[in-house]
């Protein structure tokens, strides 16, 4: 019984290995709309040039946002956990909508928005594994940045996108191949104490 007990727990373990995956970089720009500019400086590891996502003008002295909207596209798709948006943060930058999204029969299909204020600088974190899940089972290669126009003259700057991606890389399949095989080899091996034959070490 002991041995059927520590085949499992190997089984679990080499199967929760397999969850980690590589970092993986927005490719492309898969639409933009509205008030966008210089998208591709987003692609990539964060490098201190942005793209602009909504923008602003002035109407009789107050200023008024524009909206404006950006789908990256990910040569990977992602997992939707992790996502990782670098922001440049700014003065009067409207609020952000962030959605995952996959191309199911030809149509860009995406989930529910996750919000945050678009004036925040540094490392913004997102769990969108969730959402990827209703949408596809073998994971999400759109990611959509949104703003919404109202009042407020700024720009959501976006320095860099990334997430996870849904494959675990190489070396975690060999290892967890490994596992499976470790789990064989000990359930043969209890298997054949059981039946009164003398145990393989």
């Amino acid at each position: 019984m002991r041995s059927v007990f520590a085949a499992i727990i190997l089984v679990t373990l080499s199967v929760q290995s397999a969850q980690a995956a590589t970092t993986v970089f927005a490719s492309g720009v898969y639409s933009q709309s509205g008030a966008v500019s210089n998208l591709a400086n987003a692609f990539g590891a964060p490098d201190g040039g942005a793209a602009s996502i909504g923008g602003g003008f002035s109407f009789l002295g107050i200023p008024i946002g524009t909206a404006g909207q950006a789908v990256y596209s990910f040569a990977n798709p992602l997992s939707g956990a992790n996502i990782q948006l670098t922001a440049l943060g700014g003065a009067g930058a409207p609020p952000v909508r962030v959605s995952i999204g996959e191309i199911v029969s030809g149509v860009a299909v995406f989930s529910t928005e996750l919000a945050f204020t678009g004036g925040v600088a540094g490392l913004i974190l997102l769990d969108l594994s969730t959402q990827c899940a209703l949408i596809s089972s073998t994971g999400c290669s759109l990611l959509r940045i949104r703003t919404i126009g109202g009042f407020g003259g700024g720009a959501f700057l976006l320095d860099g996108v990334s997430g996870v991606g849904a494959a675990p890389e190489p070396a975690v399949w060999g290892l967890m191949l490994l596992g499976f095989g470790a789990s064989a080899w000990r359930l043969k091996r209890a298997r054949g104490a059981a039946a009164g034959r003398p145990a393989i070490v």
